[in-house]
C-alpha cells in the first residue's frame, strides 16, 4: 500500500504542475456552476407561477435542479474525462521512465492502482467544489440528501470506470494525444451505444445492450435508486480495465 500511495501522491502533483490541471477544473466547475444557477433560476421562475396556481406541491427540488446538473456532470466528463488519462503511463513511455519503474521494487499492480488512485483523486477534487450546491439548497429548501449523495455516488462510480478505461488505452501508447482522443472515442461508444436499443425488436439483444450502456445504470443513481445491478456493472468495468491496463504494462515490462 505504501508504493501505491507514492505513486499516486507523485502522480496526483504531477496534474498540478501543468496548467492542465488547473484548467480542466476550473472549465469543469465553471461550466456545472452556470448549469446549477440556471436550474435555480428555472426553479424560482416556475414556483413563483405554480405559487399563483396554489400547485407548490408539485415542484420538486431533487427533480427539477440537482438531477439535471448530476447528469450534466456526467456529459462534462465525457468530454474532458480524457485529458485526465492521457499522460497518466503515456508520459511514462515517451520519456522512458516506465523503465525504471521496471528496475524499482515495484510491482506491475502496484503502478497500475498508483495512477488509477491519481486520477480518480483528482477526479474527486473536480466535484469537491460541487458540493456546495446540495448544502445552499438545505440551507434556502428541502431537498432529499440521501438521493442526492446516491447521484454523486454514481457519478462517482461513472468517472471512476471512465479512468480505469481511459488508463488502459493511456498504457498502449506514448503519444498523449492519441491516448485522449482514443479514449473519448471509447467514452463515446459506452454513452451512444443504448442508443441502438431503438434500432433492435427488444428482447435478449436490447437488454444486452442497454446493460453495456454506462449511462443507462447512472439513471438509476441520480433518481436515488442503488440498484445491485449498477454497483456490479461498474465495479466489473473498474476490475476489466484494471486487469487490462496491468496485462498491457506486464507486456511491455518482458518487451
Amino acid at each position: 500500500m505504501k508504493n501505491i500511495w507514492a505513486i499516486a501522491k507523485k502522480d496526483l502533483k504531477g496534474y498540478f504542475l501543468t496548467p492542465i490541471g488547473y484548467l480542466v477544473i476550473t472549465v469543469f466547475v465553471g461550466l456545472i456552476s452556470w448549469m446549477f444557477c440556471a436550474s435555480v433560476i428555472d426553479f424560482l421562475k416556475r414556483s413563483q407561477m405554480m405559487r399563483q396556481f396554489g400547485q407548490m406541491a408539485e415542484m420538486n427540488l431533487n427533480a427539477m435542479v440537482m438531477q439535471p446538473v448530476l447528469g450534466n456532470m456526467a456529459v462534462i466528463f465525457l468530454l474532458m474525462g480524457s485529458l485526465i488519462t492521457m499522460r497518466l503511463i503515456a508520459e511514462e513511455r515517451k520519456m522512458h521512465t516506465l523503465e525504471l519503474l521496471f528496475t524499482s521494487p515495484l510491482r506491475s499492480y502496484e503502478i497500475v492502482l498508483g495512477k488509477y488512485l491519481a486520477g480518480l483523486l483528482f477526479f474527486i477534487v473536480m466535484l469537491s467544489p460541487t458540493l456546495f450546491f446540495p448544502l445552499m439548497l438545505k440551507f434556502f429548501g428541502n431537498p432529499d440528501l440521501r438521493q442526492i449523495a446516491a447521484g454523486y455516488l454514481g457519478v462517482l462510480l461513472l468517472g471512476g470506470s471512465f479512468i480505469a478505461l481511459g488508463l488502459f488505452i493511456s498504457a498502449l501508447t506514448e503519444n498523449q494525444i492519441t491516448a485522449a482522443a482514443v479514449t473519448f472515442g471509447l467514452f463515446l461508444f459506452f454513452w451512444i451505444i443504448s442508443w441502438l436499443t431503438g434500432s433492435t425488436n427488444g428482447g435478449a439483444a436490447s437488454t444486452l445492450v442497454s446493460y453495456i450502456s454506462i449511462i443507462d445504470h447512472l439513471s438509476n443513481f441520480i433518481r436515488g435508486l442503488i440498484d445491485t445491478r449498477d454497483l456490479i456493472y461498474y465495479f466489473s468495468f473498474i476490475f476489466f480495465g484494471l486487469f487490462l491496463t496491468h496485462q498491457a504494462i506486464e507486456s511491455h515490462r518482458w518487451r
